[in-house]
């Protein structure tokens, strides 16, 4: 990667990067046990899919040689150092984890976009969907969308007149007992749902109010599809005595109604475009822009990101003195907390 400009002359040593690695380097061992932490739990093994996503648009869309750094910037760094310390003392793989995504998004933000007048800070939503919820929190989320799916999907039953009776999440009928669990409560597509949407959000570059309404849909698309795997699953043995909930039958109804939900939610995004695309911000042919309607531009400000127009500035690069010093204290550091980690381990 290019160095900055300092007064006009190339910086010999990016030693601003260098330190941000070092920084990075240090969050590796407790990253890699909250990894093994989230691949043991079926609805976050997406998280692979997530990192990869997040590194491909970044090498894509940022802007070599546009490395700004702010007070916003530095305030996260101080930040993930904070959670690194904590998480290395305490120990807590997950503050660990979560300072990492904090630095992530310092470094991002740091960075332009090549083709629209922004940062790349909005990438960090791929890297934030794999958090896993604290406190147990998600164990909670489980088992409300299996007493939600098991009640939505027992009311559609009985609109269509099959007898059957339900029971906290057991749907029985009189030769047949089905256990909504967790693979059928929603818990394992809803969250790849989520990611889905999310890469979506960050593919077209959405602004926030898009983006929360393409997460939203998402959610309900995923809880409208597992309630008609049920519906399916529950059909099928009424009427024909076929068993679609166990075996290959049950994996091929999960992807399918995962895939109809990826659609809904890619679906849901060209609706919600529809209506927040750019209003032209003219009131007639040859109309200038100093006629500007401040309506119109709230508007655009809000749903709407402007093409990048013009190179991005840069500010003047870190002094070389200042640069040793991060490099120094980046080490320091690294040394440091990765031998606390080590040693936890």
């Amino acid at each position: 990667m290019a160095a900055e400009p300092i007064d006009g002359k190339s910086s010999p040593f990016p030693g601003h990067l260098v330190a941000l690695g070092l920084l990075g380097l240090a969050h590796l061992p407790f990253v890699a046990v909250q990894c093994q932490t989230l691949w043991r739990l079926e609805y976050y093994q997406f998280f692979p899919f997530a990192f990869a996503a997040f590194a491909y648009l970044f090498h894509q869309r940022a802007v070599r040689g546009s490395f700004r750094w702010g007070l916003i910037n530095s305030a996260l760094v101080a930040l993930d150092v904070a959670l690194l310390v904590a998480g290395a003392l305490y120990p807590s793989p997950f503050l660990v984890y979560v300072g990492a995504v904090v630095l992530c998004f310092a470094v991002s933000r740091s960075y332009a976009d090549n083709e629209f007048d922004c940062s790349l800070g909005y990438l960090i939503l791929l890297l934030v969907i794999t958090i896993r919820i604290p406190l147990g929190y998600d164990a909670e989320v489980i088992a409300w969308l299996q007493t939600v799916t098991t009640r939505v999907g027992s009311r559609l039953l009985n609109f269509f007149g099959f007898l059957h009776l339900r029971q906290g999440n057991v749907i029985e009928f009189p030769d047949k007992r089905f256990l909504v669990e967790e693979a059928c409560s929603g818990v394992q597509s809803l969250f790849t749902v989520l990611f889905l949407g999310t890469l979506v959000i960050c593919g077209y570059r959405r602004k926030l109010l898009h983006a929360v309404l393409v997460l939203g849909t998402g959610f309900a698309c995923a809880g409208l599809m597992n309630v008609l795997r049920i519906f399916i699953i529950s059909v099928a043995w009424s009427q024909s005595q076929v068993d679609l909930s166990t075996g290959w039958q049950h994996d091929a109804i999960g992807y399918a109604a995962l895939a109809a939900a990826a659609f809904l939610v890619f679906s849901a995004d060209a609706f919600w475009d529809f209506f927040f695309f750019a209003v032209p911000d003219t009131r007639g042919m040859g109309v200038s822009s100093i006629h500007r309607n401040p309506l119109i531009v709230l508007w655009n400000r809000v749903f709407w990101r402007p093409p990048r127009q013009s190179a991005p500035k840069r500010k003047p690069g870190i002094r070389p003195g200042l640069s040793a010093m991060l490099m120094a204290g980046a080490a320091l550091v690294c040394v440091s907390t990765m031998a606390l980690q080590v040693m936890a381990l």
